[in-house]
């Protein structure tokens, strides 16, 4: 990546971990309670890439927004949720995965009871915070409403939710090439879509540009899910903090396993290349262009 592109991205990481900071503070407590917040903190600050929240920002100062403390604010709102869906991701009812980013995952550490809670607590959290900036006047009303509304259904029973009931589904069974797609666009991309609209909302954005931000998130978000299937065949563990092959060991249908790994790969770029056309007219459209080719040639 360009190297003023990447000094842009990392100080948008770094000023969305402060507001995750901010909101979360480690406790010191081993009450059933506090507990309950050191296994949010833990999974939060456990590392990770920040996409939701870059799309967040970088949408936001694309639609010439105002890039204040409350943007970064709203960005972590979405890393919640991302984080609440790993938590549950990985527990035994689902996934099974012990390991998340080269560390326990957060039911081996605190045991499943608190993780679940933990999830629970973490799915809340925006829904608490987007109300205060809206009392403190850091956000107009309407769009507090609209960003609740947005991530309510990003991330519910017929959004992200329901992707991972897919997921569940798909196990064993012999999926097509549809439902895949189906499942990705619910699982993956539906936040990542809420992040993407996030940014044009707080700029007050045209329903023009929303919907441009929209397809990007789209593209990208099902190159995302197909370069992830790729990797958990072919990636380096130490690079992917986890151990790879867990699609086969719990004997799932994949976009890597029905076209094989340059088809999928074919396939990637095709949704990574529909992702730049959709925004590539917007002037200063430049860092979020190559961010999308940077995700599509990922190691991690």
């Amino acid at each position: 990546m360009n190297e003023e592109y990447k000094r842009i991205l990392d100080e948008d990481v770094r000023l969305v971990n402060e507001a995750i900071s901010r909101c979360g503070e480690l406790s010191c407590s081993d009450t059933p309670g506090e507990l309950v917040i050191k296994a949010e903190s833990y999974s939060l600050l456990a590392g990770g890439k920040r996409i939701r929240a870059a799309l967040c920002v970088e949408f936001n100062r694309l639609f010439g927004g105002r890039i204040a403390d409350c943007c970064y604010d709203v960005a972590a709102c979405l890393e919640y949720i991302h984080a609440f869906s790993l938590i549950h991701d990985d527990m035994p009812e689902m996934d099974n995965d012990p390991v998340r980013r080269g560390k326990p995952s957060t039911h081996v550490k605190f045991g499943q009871n608190i993780a679940l809670l933990a999830g629970d607590g973490l799915s809340l959290l925006p829904f608490e915070i987007i109300p205060k900036l809206c009392e403190n006047r850091s956000i107009d009303p309407e769009k507090a409403v609209r960003l609740m509304g947005t991530l309510a259904s990003a991330a519910g029973s017929r959004g992200m939710i329901m992707g991972q009931a897919l997921d569940i589904h798909s196990e064993g069974i012999d999926c097509d090439l549809d439902y895949l797609i189906k499942m990705s666009e619910l699982k993956t991309g539906c936040l990542l879509k809420a992040s993407a609209v996030f940014g044009a909302i707080l700029a007050g954005a045209s329903k023009k540009e929303e919907e441009a931000a929209s397809r990007y998130a789209a593209g990208v978000g099902l190159a995302f899910q197909i370069v992830d299937d790729v990797l958990d065949v072919i990636g380096d563990e130490k690079l992917l903090g986890k151990p790879i092959g867990s699609d086969k060991r719990r004997n799932k249908n994949t976009f890597a396993a029905i076209l094989g790994i340059d088809g999928a790969m074919e396939l990637a770029k095709k949704y990574t290349d529909q992702a730049v056309s959709a925004i590539a007219s917007y002037e200063g459209s430049e860092l979020l262009c190559q961010l999308a080719q940077d995700l599509m040639s990922r190691n991690k």
